[in-house]
């Protein structure tokens, strides 16, 4: 299974551990007085603790506290015991994607900077295979907040600008954890389509994934009714999410996603994303390839 815990008991006892595939991140810190440990970085970096004393938990170790007493080696530093071997790592990627705070590291690797080349690999597909002409009306417009720096990315490869043309409701959940009724509610309440930005435009939405599609399609329908947008070419930095993940993330069933009836033996085709986009109501859309996600992620 996919686990990281992170357990106190009433006498104070605590035990820190990360599961042996390290499929969620896990984290700790010690300044040679107190202890701490989170599934990110950045929670331990605003608590104060300097990041030379961040670590991350290696998968298959784990790290005990009793009565109050820590296991250190000779230079004051924690010693993490293996509990379970680690035959191969198996980090879920949706943690860069999506998931993390953008100014966290994970396992060594920025996630503003994965997100970054994420933008970069997309900007790559367009100018490698180019389905409309940029022109001065041309802008990227990021669907908030985890795709603003994959879009800027983007942007600036492809020398156009990034507009902040969505503003999010701030006040709206995350719609893809959201079940029936309730979702498409959030989704049409989740981000306010600024006309003055997007009017008459060639808009690129980058997304970061697309689930089940619920947020997207009620996106689209706003940015061409609101927005006034000339064209949209939505822009997908992650591959299509085509079976259920049963680690953490709540879409149990195939028939919940969006991608799968249009896989083609085991491949997204170009006529497959043509599909899609009509399906969805947008110009044209893209994915990103698994081989992109590998370079952008570096694991």
């Amino acid at each position: 299974g996919a686990y990281t815990l992170a357990l106190i008991n009433s006498l104070g006892d605590m035990i820190v551990a990360r599961d042996p595939l390290g499929l969620k991140p896990m984290c700790y810190a010690f300044d040679g007085s107190m202890f701490a440990a989170a599934s990110e970085n950045v929670a331990l970096l605003n608590l104060g603790f300097g990041r030379e004393t961040i670590h991350d938990l290696p998968p298959g170790h784990a790290i005990t506290i009793v009565n109050g007493e820590l296991e250190l080696d000779e230079n004051g530093d924690i010693v993490p015991r293996r509990f379970a071997e680690t035959p191969r790592k198996a980090h879920c990627f949706f943690e860069w994607i999506y998931f993390a705070n953008v100014a966290s590291t994970l396992d060594e690797r920025s996630v503003y900077l994965s997100r970054t080349s994420l933008g970069a690999e997309l900007a790559k597909l367009e100018t490698e295979n180019p389905e409309f002409e940029i022109d001065e009306n041309t802008i990227v417009v990021p669907v908030p907040d985890t795709s603003k720096a994959a879009a800027d990315s983007m942007a600036f490869e492809l020398g156009v600008p990034s507009r902040e043309g969505l503003i999010r409701n701030r006040y709206s959940g995350r719609t893809f954890i959201a079940t029936g009724r309730d979702r498409i509610r959030m989704a049409e309440a989740k981000y306010t389509p600024l006309r003055e930005v997007m009017k008459d435009k060639r808009v690129i939405l980058v997304e970061d994934s697309i689930v089940r599609s619920t947020t997207m399609r009620v996106l689209l329908h706003r940015i061409y009714e609101e927005g006034l947008a000339k064209e949209i070419h939505v822009r997908v930095a992650c591959p299509p999410i085509i079976a259920p993940c049963f680690y953490g993330i709540d879409f149990s069933t195939i028939g919940e996603l969006f991608a799968p009836g249009y896989i083609e033996n085991g491949r997204l085709s170009d006529a497959s994303q043509i599909a899609m986009a009509k399906e969805l109501g947008c110009d044209s859309l893209r994915y990103l390839p698994i081989e992109s996600i590998a370079r952008a992620v570096q694991k």
